[in-house]
């Protein structure tokens, strides 16, 4: 095997009848990802500063927001913990139950902050739950760009059920009582009515970006290498989530355009996801 193969993860390599083969990326899905950092910058120099924003411009039905986080956040998200804990199950990966355990925390942060929006009380409960649930996503995705450096990793057999059952049900429970938590007003607050957002919010939501970014960064060296669907898709998935989460810092107000172009980078994200871990189940079944 030459030299650049030996150091990218034999997960990532993809094997023809002679040896490793390089899969060709459809070129224009990485369109988006450029475009929605573009929209962004034109819409963030185009509207005025928050306190003349006019209000009419922004469009947030009271559903609308609940309804598409359920459909392209929550169901892709938990898709996706399916076919990662399958996947698992059969070749032992670690990097797919970080994978899945990711796609659990952002689906279900997602689902809760999207449904908790228009609470009496405010939206604070929903804000601190999903920006919460962000930031244990990107860390789980750091973890697992930084453990694809260890090629020959691979968990026994016996030992699988158990990981997985610890890392699903430690997310969902952390959720839980994290959602009670906010809930009850026992976190400090994210978002205050009247005021906007606290320095709390703004520090973890920058994390989380920040985070998210560096795992697709990390994702994205190892694909010129390897020249696998599932780093490629991988790759646009956290770095378009990571736009879309960026896009709050320049937002006017809840539903003007940059909320919606950043939400919609989140959604194409979630779709993208998908294909990363449906390449990994697809390429141990060929």
């Amino acid at each position: 095997m030459s030299e650049p193969n030996r150091i990218i993860p034999k997960h990532f390599q993809h094997q023809g009848p002679t040896g490793p083969s390089h899969w060709n990326a459809p070129v224009l899905s990485a369109l988006p990802l450029p475009v929605f950092i573009g929209i962004v910058a034109i819409f963030n120099f185009v509207l005025p500063p928050t306190a003349q924003f006019d209000r009419s411009l922004a469009f947030e039905p009271p559903l609308l927001n609940a309804v598409l986080y359920t459909v392209f956040l929550a169901s892709t998200s938990c898709i996706v913990a399916f076919i990662a804990l399958k996947s698992y199950l059969e070749n032992g990966r670690p990097f797919l139950v970080l994978l899945g355990a990711g796609a659990l925390a952002w689906g279900s942060g997602s689902l809760l902050g999207g449904w908790l929006t228009n609470l009496p009380s405010g939206p604070n409960p929903a804000v601190t739950i999903s920006n919460t649930g962000a930031l244990l996503a990107s860390m789980f995705h750091v973890a697992s760009a930084g453990i694809n450096k260890r090629a020959s990793v691979q968990n026994a057999v016996r030992s699988r059920k158990l990981i997985l059952i610890l890392a699903y049900a430690g997310v969902l429970l952390f959720t839980s009582f994290y959602a009670v938590a906010a809930l009850e007003g026992m976190v400090p607050a994210f978002f205050v009515p009247g005021i906007g957002q606290t320095l709390l919010r703004m520090t973890v939501l920058g994390l989380a970006v920040t985070l998210f970014g560096v795992s697709a960064l990390l994702f994205a060296r190892l694909y010129p290498r390897a020249k696998s669907g599932t780093l490629y898709w991988y790759f646009l998935s956290l770095a378009l989530t990571g736009v879309g989460l960026a896009s709050v810092f320049f937002g006017r107000a809840p539903g003007d355009p940059i909320s919606w172009t950043g939400r919609t980078a989140m959604f194409l994200g979630g779709v993208y996801l998908i294909k990363a871990v449906f390449f990994v189940f697809k390429e141990h079944h060929i």
